[in-house]
C-alpha cells in the first residue's frame, strides 16, 4: 500500500503564506463575531433559545440524534460513489477529515486537497484516479448546493405559493441544470468538445479581464481536456450514484433543521411549513460560496435565521433555537470525528512508513 507523509503538505507551494493565513483568520473571526454578537441577537435571546433547545421532549431529542447519526453515515457515500472499491471506514475517515479542514481552518481549501491525495494514496488509489475523484466530488457538491434551493421553490409552488417570479426561477434553474448536464455529456464524449468549450470560456473571461487590463493566458482548453481524460470513465458509469450521494447529504442535513423546528413549534397555532424550511435552508447554504468564513460559519446561520423569521412565520426564539441546534449537530460531530480521523491516519501512516523503512535493506545500519 502506498504511503505519503503529510508533512509535505506544509511545504506545498500553493499553501497559504503566514501573512495570508493571519489575514484570513482575522477576517473569519471578525465575520463570525459580527454575526454571533451583532446580527443573531437581533432575532432573539441566546439564553432563551438555548433553554428552548434543551427543553425538547425526549422523543424529539432521539429523533435529532437519529438524524445526526444518519447524516454522518451518509456523508461517507460521496467517496464511495466515486471510488466504489474504497472501504467504508476509509471513505468516512476521508470525508470527516476533509470536513474538519475545510470548515474549521481559515484557508483550509489550500490544505484539504493535498490531504485527500495523501489519504487516498495510503488506500492504494493512484494519482490519476484520486484527481478524478476529488474533482468530481467538488463539482457535484457545488451542483447539489445549487439544486436544493430550487427544489425548495418547487415545493413552495406546489403548496400554493405561486408567483411569476417563482416560475421564472424554476424555469431558469432547471434550464441551467439541463445545460450543465448536456455540457458534461458532451465533454465526456469528446476531447475536442472539451477543448473548444475551455477555449471559448477563456475568450469570454479575457474579454472581461480586458476591461481591467488583466488579460492572461489561462489554458482552460488544455485543463478541460485533462479533466475530461481523468473523469471520462467515472462520469460515464457512476454519475447516478454520485448524484444520489450528494443529494442525500444535503437532505439529511436539512432533516436535522426540520426536526428541530418541528419540535420547537409543537403545539403552536402556526408553524413553518416543510416547503418554507427547505427553501430557507437551501438559500442560506448558498452563502457557503462566499469565502468569508469556513463552511459559511456565521453567515449561513444569520441568513437562515432571518429567512425562517421573515418567510417561515417562525418566532425569533424558535428560529434562533432551531438554527443553533442545526449548527451544533452538523458542525461539532464533524469537527470531532474529523480531528480524530486525521490523528488516527497520521499515526497509521507513520507506522506504515516505519515498517516499510525497517524492511528496506540496510535500514538499521549506520551512515
Amino acid at each position: 500500500m502506498a504511503s505519503m507523509n503529510v508533512d509535505h503538505i506544509d511545504d506545498d507551494p500553493v499553501g497559504p503564506t503566514r501573512r495570508r493565513q493571519v489575514i484570513l483568520t482575522t477576517v473569519t473571526v471578525a465575520a463570525i463575531a459580527i454575526v454571533l454578537f451583532g446580527v443573531l441577537p437581533q432575532f432573539g435571546d441566546f439564553g432563551k433559545a438555548t433553554d428552548a433547545a434543551l427543553g425538547l421532549p425526549l422523543l424529539w431529542l432521539l429523533a435529532l440524534l437519529s438524524a445526526t447519526v444518519l447524516s454522518i453515515a451518509v456523508y461517507a457515500t460521496q467517496w464511495k460513489a466515486v471510488l466504489p472499491e474504497l472501504k467504508y471506514r476509509a471513505a468516512l475517515s476521508i470525508a470527516n477529515t476533509s470536513f474538519m479542514i475545510s470548515n474549521g481552518i481559515p484557508g483550509g481549501g489550500a490544505i484539504v486537497l493535498p490531504t485527500q491525495y495523501a489519504m487516498l494514496a495510503d488506500e492504494g488509489i493512484d494519482r490519476t484516479r484520486a484527481t478524478a475523484a476529488t474533482g468530481v466530488t467538488a463539482l457535484w457538491n457545488i451542483l447539489a448546493t445549487l439544486l436544493v434551493p430550487l427544489i425548495g421553490i418547487c415545493f413552495l409552488v406546489g403548496t400554493g405559493d405561486s408567483t411569476a417570479t417563482w416560475w421564472g426561477i424554476i424555469a431558469g434553474g432547471f434550464a441551467g441544470f439541463a445545460l450543465v448536464a448536456l455540457l458534461l455529456r458532451a465533454l465526456v464524449r469528446s476531447s475536442e468538445v472539451a477543448r473548444r468549450v475551455g477555449n471559448g470560456a477563456e475568450r469570454v473571461a479575457n474579454a472581461f479581464l480586458r476591461l481591467f487590463k488583466r488579460e492572461r493566458q489561462l489554458r482552460w482548453g488544455a485543463a478541460l481536456v485533462k479533466f475530461r481524460e481523468s473523469t471520462h470513465e467515472l462520469l460515464s458509469t457512476r454519475w447516478l450514484q454520485i448524484s444520489a450521494a450528494h443529494v442525500s447529504i444535503q437532505l439529511t442535513q436539512f432533516a436535522i433543521l426540520d426536526i428541530a423546528l418541528e419540535g420547537l413549534q409543537r403545539g403552536a397555532a402556526t408553524s413553518t411549513t416543510f416547503a418554507t424550511t427547505l427553501f430557507a435552508f437551501g438559500v442560506s447554504r448558498l452563502a457557503t460560496f462566499i469565502p468569508i468564513s469556513p463552511g459559511g460559519l456565521g453567515t449561513v446561520d444569520g441568513i437562515l435565521t432571518a429567512l425562517l423569521v421573515s418567510a417561515g412565520n417562525a418566532t425569533a426564539a424558535d428560529a434562533l433555537a432551531a438554527v443553533l441546534i442545526w449548527r451544533t449537530l452538523t458542525f461539532l460531530p464533524g469537527m470531532v470525528l474529523g480531528s480524530a480521523s486525521f490523528l488516527m491516519w497520521r499515526r497509521r501512516s507513520a507506522s506504515q512508513l516505519a515498517a516499510r523503512l525497517a524492511r528496506e535493506p540496510g535500514a538499521g545500519s549506520g551512515a
